[in-house]
């Protein structure tokens, strides 16, 4: 059976990722591992908010009831789920991530339960997109959505072809409409008349030549999955961005054909997760 682990610490955020998750248990017939984790070190303990003394057995104690009460919030008794309950005294993203090794999909908010709150995306976030294996999905506080497209962005790399499947499977487990984006941009934004020369309808034809070849090996036999490719003239986040203000969800490579290929995550991807109005999944770089 399909596997998916979600990160809860009982912030707002953290049960949203949770309802995401029983949702998509559902489409997939998938089991829920519900997973609240702390580092044992610290003193005093803290879980979104509720401060406890740093002895193991009251910690874990508080854990288990912020991850009961999590759980009861977001299960819904008319469609049930598998739900497995876990709490372990370890740091956070290490924790997530190990689980996440035998799992099919890590689910975890935006932000958790730390006092930070102006930053943009948390430190488990973030620590679970640039180490997981397994595809991440980052949700974010009301942007839970159960119609629209699923949109993929692709460049020609081999992750942005695997981030074509992935989101493909996952536009059919919904019967969603799949958005497949390919940005262009044959003179760079500032510089017009150093490219006068620039050939664009050659240009604009091994664009096309591009997103044809991610379509074929990405989708294949498309049956009834309908498939809307998009040719945009604009820079490649803007692009996921405009064509993701409708969507169910996004879906991106964690690096796709930057120049430094040795980052863990690319720039346009950062972006995504950072601005993008529904939840985001990061398929990892095919090694």
């Amino acid at each position: 059976m399909s596997s998916i682990v979600v990160g809860v610490d009982g912030s707002t955020e953290a049960e949203q990722a949770l309802r995401w998750a029983m949702q998509e248990a559902r489409v997939r017939g998938a089991t829920v591992t519900a997973l609240l984790a702390w580092s044992p070190g610290d003193a005093p303990v803290s879980v979104a908010g509720m401060t406890v003394g740093s002895g193991q057995h009251e910690a874990e104690t508080t854990a288990r009831r912020v991850l009961e009460t999590a759980v009861r919030n977001t299960v819904d008794p008319r469609c049930p789920v598998p739900v497995v309950e876990r709490v372990e005294p370890q740091y956070p993203p290490d924790a997530l991530l190990a689980a996440a090794g035998a799992a099919d999909l890590l689910v975890v908010g935006r932000h958790g339960a730390g006092r930070l709150r102006h930053i943009l995306m948390g430190s488990v976030s973030a620590a679970c997109v640039h180490g997981a294996t397994t595809p991440v999905v980052v949700v974010r506080a009301g942007q839970v959505r159960t119609s629209g497209p699923v949109v993929v962005g692709v460049d020609g790399s081999a992750t942005s072809v695997e981030a074509l499947r992935w989101a493909a499977q996952e536009a059919r487990l919904r019967g969603a409409v799949l958005r497949v984006v390919h940005a262009w941009a044959p003179v760079p934004v500032g510089y017009p008349t150093v490219y006068v020369g620039v050939d664009f309808e050659a240009s604009e034809k091994a664009a096309r030549a591009v997103l044809d070849a991610c379509l074929d090996a990405g989708i294949g036999e498309r049956g009834s999955l309908v498939v809307e490719d998009m040719l945009v003239t604009d820079g490649a986040t803007h692009a996921l961005l405009s064509a993701a203000e409708d969507a169910q969800l996004l879906v991106v490579g964690s690096r796709g054909r930057g120049g430094f290929a040795e980052l863990l995550l690319g720039s346009v991807t950062h972006q995504c997760l950072h601005h993008t109005p529904c939840p985001v999944a990061v398929i990892p770089a095919v090694a």
